[in-house]
């Protein structure tokens, strides 16, 4: 990712809608399923600035694995109480069953990442047996914008996808869900006029969507998420702009051998 950009979501990581949002969601899916014990450890994995990820701090201490420096200047220079770590998602230097929650927000879409499926075998290896791993990755195939490029972005999950890695891993799924479909329709739209503007030779620099209307519309849009995260109490939606699947690794798991 842009070192810009990694700026950008620290600046506004508070006040921008999406985040905001973002941490309400997970806390709302994951907490629930947390098994808390004297020495847990999380894992914000490819965390960034710790800008969806920060409030594990509240269940147990946290590590923040990062592999850009400014990310984890930036991490710690917001959260004093973070254990900012530099590791390359590909090779994590954590050991068998070391977390009580691994969570990696949009990080297996990244360039960086060319086997999602094996970063999330080495997430089921690094997570305690009970304990959960989070996933939760850009949605719609077909939505491909200029944020994309400016995130270094190389694919996009369906939620079937999405749960089949966690399951070929080995990990029990909890729960699985299309989140932000709200945002589908002004996705395509964009996507259709970014392409339109791309096959006319007119394209635009591309520009981040942490910039874009950081107020969601004058509260507009964190008001329907507020109202999608209610319905997501009582059903998980097929679809929407972000697939999400949490689930825990088998108390009875085998030992992972080299």
């Amino acid at each position: 990712m842009d070192a810009d950009e990694y700026q950008r979501i620290a600046a506004s990581s508070e006040r921008h809608w999406w985040y905001r949002s973002t941490r309400s969601l997970l806390r709302q899916l994951i907490e629930p399923h947390i098994v808390h014990s004297p020495d847990a450890i999380c894992l914000d994995a490819a965390g960034g600035t710790g800008a969806t990820g920060a409030w594990l701090r509240t269940h147990a201490t946290t590590i923040l694995a990062d592999y850009d420096d400014t990310a984890l200047h930036l991490a710690r220079a917001a959260t004093p109480d973070y254990r900012p770590v530099r590791a390359d998602l590909n090779h994590l230097p954590f050991a068998d069953d070391a977390f009580s929650v691994v969570l990696c927000v949009t990080a297996l879409y990244h360039r960086m990442n060319p086997d999602p499926a094996a970063v999330v075998r080495d997430f089921a290896r690094i997570t305690r047996p009970g304990g959960l791993v989070c996933l939760m990755e850009p949605a719609g195939k077909r939505l491909w914008r200029s944020h994309d490029e400016v995130t270094h972005a190389a694919r996009r999950f369906s939620l079937g996808e999405l749960r089949h890695i966690a399951e070929a891993a080995g990990l029990e799924i909890v729960t699985a869900t299309g989140a932000y479909s709200f945002l589908l329709p002004p996705a395509f739209v964009m996507s259709l006029i970014e392409r339109r503007r791309t096959a006319q030779h007119s394209a635009t620099a591309a520009s981040s969507d942490v910039e874009r209307s950081p107020s969601g519309l004058g509260g507009v849009l964190s008001a329907l998420a507020a109202i999608e995260r209610r319905l997501l109490r009582h059903v998980s939606l097929p679809f929407g702009l972000s697939a999400l699947v949490i689930a825990r690794k088998p108390v009875d798991a085998l030992p992972f051998t080299s």
